[in-house]
């Protein structure tokens, strides 16, 4: 019996990540997707089991868990993975020190650790294969300092030169490699993190985006050979070329005017 490819899909219950799901479900991957221990239930993925006729294997994981992030490990070195999609994260929406080190640290092991682990883990498979897929979630905000969400901006910086890095070694092994940098985009995220995403909406400084559209851009550049750093919609990649072009002291009064 002739197996489907998998695509393994972290963060892949809402969000960008269901959106991911939805998209690989479609084009016959069976999926392996990872969820938050403390999300709700999720019927969508029978629906999607359903309609696309693939099976969807639900991880319930925490990777500020190292025995969480090895249970993914395995499961990824069984299985016949030919898409990674890194799109586990939470934010936090407050200035760094009114949060305690535990928690900065937990964030340095889902965007960070765990991410690197998975890509260790899928990479012998892919170049024995000569073929794979490798996308991590990276932001906008890893160009432009973020006052209330300075770790957050920070960790994601890792994945814009860490996976440009990957490209140039696997550039011409058949390897597909993408960091994708969304603005502000209509899921759970920024409510999550305690931001009302109706205050932002109202101050309208960035463009919001849907998930669909969002993982639309993606795909359709992964068949650009070099075309690593993926910033979906044009007003955001007007505004990280404003950032590299305005002179820092003004952005550091702007930031203090409109980001805190």
């Amino acid at each position: 019996m002739i197996q489907n490819e998998v695509a393994v899909i972290t963060g892949g219950t809402s969000g960008i990540g269901a959106a991911y799901t939805r998209y690989f479900a479609s084009m016959g991957y069976d999926l392996i997707v990872t969820g938050h221990p403390g999300d709700k239930e999720f019927p969508h993925l029978k629906e999607i089991e359903e309609k696309y006729n693939v099976k969807v294997d639900l991880i319930l994981a925490d990777f500020a868990i190292k025995e969480n992030i090895a249970r993914v490990e395995e499961t990824i070195r069984e299985k016949n993975v030919c898409v990674l999609i890194n799109s586990a994260g939470f934010g936090l929406g407050r200035p760094f020190w009114e949060d305690d080190v535990q928690t900065l640290e937990n964030m340095v092991a889902v965007h960070i650790i765990a991410p690197v682990r998975f890509i260790y883990a899928v990479l012998p498979q892919m170049i024995s294969r000569k073929k794979g897929t490798i996308i991590s979630l990276s932001s906008l905000s890893s160009f432009i300092p973020i006052p209330l969400d300075s770790m957050y901006s920070a960790t994601k910086i890792f994945h814009n030169s860490f996976l440009q890095s990957l490209h140039i070694s696997f550039r011409n092994q058949g390897i597909k490699v993408q960091v994708l940098c969304p603005g502000l985009v209509k899921t759970n995220f920024h409510k999550n993190a305690g931001t009302d995403p109706s205050l932002l909406q109202k101050k309208q400084i960035l463009p919001w985006m849907n998930p669909e559209r969002v993982v639309e851009i993606s795909i359709r550049n992964l068949g650009r050979k070099n075309k690593v750093i993926v910033i979906p919609g044009l007003r955001n990649k007007m505004i990280k070329l404003l950032y590299t072009m305005i002179p820092k002291p003004l952005y550091y009064r702007l930031a203090v005017k409109y980001l805190v």
